[in-house]
């Protein structure tokens, strides 16, 4: 038989692998990634340089990339037990259930005395057989929207509910008939913001009516958006743009703490990402919810690849509400999700600034679009028109724009994450030039600095939660941008939370 690699490569590739393994330990895994992948340049016959690998794009979540690796391994070696676990981590983590659970059933197959398998294939089977019968339920075309579906006068404030109130108005509506009568409506106020602020801070939570009232009345609100927001500053006003903050409350009240809680003068943009992995997603979408609605031109939201039904029932949000709202869970959740798909996609600020959670697009994306000069560029006009209603894999369009990552390289390529691309510096270049843009602010990415510069200054990721999922060491960081459009940039460490670990509600927390 001829030996397909000779030695000297074989313990090269060896050292590499301790090298990469070294790395792992001190969680640098986009370093370590790099040592498996010369450890399998020099060797390509090891399944496990390839499942090592796998781990840490599972980690770094790239989980295309993963799957990838674990399929190389099975090539080369249809038994190797790891190999199918970390397919079906990844594959869970791209929502593909039924192709997960799979591998996890060959796992137990496999090593039938394994019981952390068998356990993790039993709570894969039950999320899958869970989501599929409430997808039956749900596939009736003609059902009412959620919204539709609450009727308010069902859920008092409890009597012994201490916490802060709903100011209360009188306002006229019109009623079915068409008549116009007065009522009166809850809102929201600066001081209920402030104090259910602080309220959250304490762990406590919110009446269902109150949930039900902000919900209702911000799905309202972003109805008439349109998905393409334009921006201006006041001229006497610093706005301010956050990226990821999944869950992460303590952090949001730290950088309310050092830049400056949201005013007329102080207008923020989060950026996406507002939920899970954290389990404090329900106090920060609703305290967001609640500024939104104080400051419906002074407080901004894109929706990130997190608001989406799919994320949330595996990273933690779903279980987080139906935890803290066992009687209302379900129904809650569902409004959410309806809210969700009401968020704005993108931002642009002072014509200039272009703000979306993910990035940037496909050539195929624009092939069959009106393009003025046949280039094929994604225009903002198009975003403009964008159907938004919709989960993010209805379009490549919205799906781009929630998942894309840069890339260092000329072009695009597939990306990491098995969903997207990746687009490297003459993409920027060419989009802006297009869009007559000066740069382009997206997150989707953890930094190490909070923050990163790219593409000659035209792409820039903005990342806002320090000590991510309370395992990592980076930094947040928040952008300052003048009426000038002049940027600064602001990095912050992570602040101590109370004792619940991050995805404690999480699916994933179980294959991790």
């Amino acid at each position: 038989m001829t030996k397909l690699v000779d030695d000297e490569a074989v313990a090269r590739a060896n050292e590499l692998k301790l090298e990469a393994n070294a790395l792992f330990a001190q969680k640098k895994y986009h370093e370590a990634i790099e040592k498996y992948s010369e450890a399998i340049k020099k060797d390509p016959t090891v399944p496990a340089f390839y499942t090592n690998r796998a781990q840490c794009h599972i980690l770094t979540e790239g989980y295309g990339a993963a799957k990838q690796d674990a399929d190389a391994a099975l090539d080369l070696d249809s038994s190797f037990i790891k190999a199918y676990f970390r397919r079906a981590t990844a594959l869970l983590a791209m929502g593909q259930l039924k192709e997960a659970r799979a591998d996890f059933r060959e796992v137990t197959s496999r090593a039938p005395g394994d019981v952390i398998a068998r356990k993790k294939y039993m709570e894969c089977d039950k999320l899958f057989r869970r989501i599929q019968f409430e997808q039956a339920i749900d596939s009736d075309v003609d059902r009412k929207r959620v919204v539709d579906t609450i009727d308010l006068n069902n859920y008092p404030v409890p009597e012994d509910y201490e916490g802060p109130r709903m100011p209360v108005r009188k306002v006229v509506k019109s009623n079915k008939d068409g008549e116009e009568i007065e009522i009166e409506e809850e809102y929201v106020d600066r001081q209920f913001v402030e104090d259910i602020a602080e309220w959250f801070r304490e762990q406590k939570t919110l009446p269902v009516r109150y949930m039900y009232v902000i919900l209702m009345q911000v799905d309202n609100l972003l109805r008439g958006l349109p998905t393409l927001v334009d921006v201006k500053i006041p001229s006497d006003a610093v706005m301010t743009v956050c990226g990821d903050v999944h869950g992460q409350y303590y952090d949001v009240l730290n950088i309310f703490k050092l830049n400056g809680f949201p005013s007329e003068q102080k207008p923020y943009l989060f950026n996406g990402d507002f939920v899970d992995r954290g389990s404090f997603s329900v106090e920060v979408i609703m305290l967001f919810f609640a500024l939104k609605l104080l400051y419906p031109n002074g407080f901004f939201l894109n929706r990130g690849n997190h608001e989406s039904i799919g994320m949330n029932q595996l990273y933690g949000f779903e279980g987080e509400v139906r935890h803290k709202y066992p009687t209302q869970g379900k129904r809650m959740f569902d409004l959410f999700q309806e809210t969700f798909e009401a968020l704005p996609i993108a931002h642009l600020i002072e014509d200039k600034i272009f703000v979306v959670h993910g990035g940037l697009y496909s050539r195929e994306t624009a092939k069959n679009a009106s393009q003025p000069d046949g280039d094929g560029v994604v225009r903002l006009e198009e975003l403009r028109d964008l159907p938004r209603f919709y989960q993010p894999q209805h379009t490549s369009l919205l799906r781009e724009s929630l998942w894309s990552d840069p890339q260092n390289q000329n072009g695009r390529a597939p990306s990491p994450r098995g969903t997207a691309i990746q687009f490297g510096p003459d993409v920027t270049r060419e989009f802006c030039e297009k869009n007559n843009l000066k740069m382009v602010i997206r997150s989707h990415q953890e930094m190490p600095e909070g923050y990163e510069i790219a593409h000659d200054g035209r792409i820039v990721t903005v990342f806002s939660a320090p000590n991510y999922c309370d395992q990592s060491t980076n930094k947040g960081a928040y952008i300052r941008i003048t009426p000038e459009l002049e940027c600064s940039y602001h990095k912050f460490t992570a602040v101590p939370h109370p004792p619940v670990r991050a995805m404690a509600y999480a699916n994933m927390s179980r294959f991790m």
